[in-house]
């Protein structure tokens, strides 16, 4: 079988994907991961053939006005507010799906994949499907988040449609590859045929680093900004300063990943000798020793927390993450604050409610649990493999009659 991987250039986008193509490798399948030019070092880092496409977009001027309009709320935005936007929701995914399907899809006509697996927000996935008449498969890195959005894409789309010559494309695809767990998994608007997978956290390429083979001496948190607020937030400030203040007078140690010891801001004196400042590390090393993970609600951060069934504190701003945020700490394993009212005094209320109830870590090793019980990615290649087979048969019956 020939498996088709599509995601445009984010790689936290991609990484909830690797697993899946390790799996299809390892089961003697032909994967390749089809992205923008952008992403290409980041898949043949992961071990996984890549094949660039189309061409790299500025998502953050595509859609500046959106971010600018967020970052100046001073209340977590709610769906109902998002859904008034309609068609407006999905319009730069619309518009990274014109960058890069028509590469997508004179590829595929060469290779001739029999499946298709793409990212939610990657629309020249189901799009090239349905143009090649072969199954599509959704994969997705959470909760059902996305799903919102269906009702705006038949819209959104139909114009490609029209220029590729399909009646239509369904965005859902024919199953859904779901790495949730079941419990923490959200009702949908339109059914969606899910097949459960056991979720192995992918961070990037990793090293252990040397200190990391030592037991902590003291009780250890994580902090982790989000790439997305990062890349497209403008001025909102660094976590850490704000950790580093609330966290002051304390022994805890503070793993720093990615962060501007500073972000602009002045850290209490003596702080960094419990603070450790590390350019690169892959979370789910990390998180095994820790306590607590601190960060802003990103699917990947919230996957791998709930995989070490690690307690965390949560700063959502973007909407998507405030959703993470409160599904988790619905399910007890998590607190959160919104990251406009992140003062120090308040996370340190919240992390002294995180630290000092052991129900928040007894709901995240029940998570855990729950996970780890959901079939390997080996089982689910085996669904899929059927699904493409099938799909073969129909195709080849329906030739033979015609």
């Amino acid at each position: 079988m020939r498996v088709l991987f599509v995601t445009w250039a984010w790689h936290s986008h991609f990484y909830p994907c690797v697993q899946l193509g390790w799996a299809l490798r390892a089961a003697g399948h032909e994967v390749v991961v089809a992205s923008q030019p952008a992403l290409t070092d980041v898949i043949a880092a992961s071990g996984l053939p890549a094949v660039a496409v189309g061409h790299d977009v500025d998502v953050g001027a595509m859609a500046g006005r959106y971010f600018s309009w967020l970052m100046r709320q001073e209340r977590p935005v709610e769906w109902e507010e998002m859904r008034a936007w309609g068609v407006g929701n999905v319009i730069t995914y619309k518009r990274i799906a014109q960058a890069m399907t028509a590469d997508t899809l004179r590829f595929a006509r060469g290779w001739r994949p029999d499946l298709v697996v793409f990212d939610p927000t990657t629309y020249a996935g189901p799009l090239t499907a349905a143009a090649l008449g072969v199954p599509a498969a959704r994969h997705i890195w959470g909760m059902d988040y996305t799903c919102r959005t269906r009702e705006f894409e038949d819209e959104a789309l139909a114009d490609m449609c029209a220029e590729l010559g399909i009646g239509g494309v369904e965005t859902l695809g024919d199953v859904t590859v779901d790495p949730c767990p079941p419990s923490l998994q959200v009702p949908t608007p339109k059914p969606v045929r899910r097949l459960t997978m056991r979720h192995v956290p992918y961070n990037g390429p990793a090293t252990v680093p040397e200190w990391l083979t030592r037991p902590a001496s003291r009780r250890r948190v994580a902090v982790l900004g989000s790439s997305a607020v990062a890349s497209w937030g403008g001025q909102e400030p660094s976590l850490l300063p704000h950790v580093m203040a609330a966290l002051a007078d304390t022994d805890v140690e503070i793993v720093a990943i990615g962060e501007d010891p500073g972000g602009g801001h002045r850290l209490p004196d003596g702080a960094t000798a419990r603070l450790r400042l590390v350019d690169r590390l892959a979370l789910h090393l990390l998180l095994p020793t820790c306590s607590a993970l601190i960060h802003q609600g990103g699917g990947g951060a919230v996957m791998t927390a709930l995989a070490a069934g690690v307690p965390q504190l949560i700063l959502p701003r973007f909407t998507d993450h405030v959703f993470n945020a409160r599904r988790v700490a619905e399910a007890g394993a998590a607190r959160q604050i919104f990251a406009g009212d992140g003062d120090p005094a308040l996370i340190r209320a919240e992390l002294d409610l995180l630290l000092g109830d052991n129900g928040h870590l007894r709901a995240a090793e029940k998570l855990s649990r729950e996970m780890a019980e959901q079939p390997s990615a080996a089982e689910v290649v085996d669904r899929l493999a059927g699904l493409a087979g099938q799909a073969g048969q129909a195709a080849g019956l329906a030739a033979a009659r015609s």
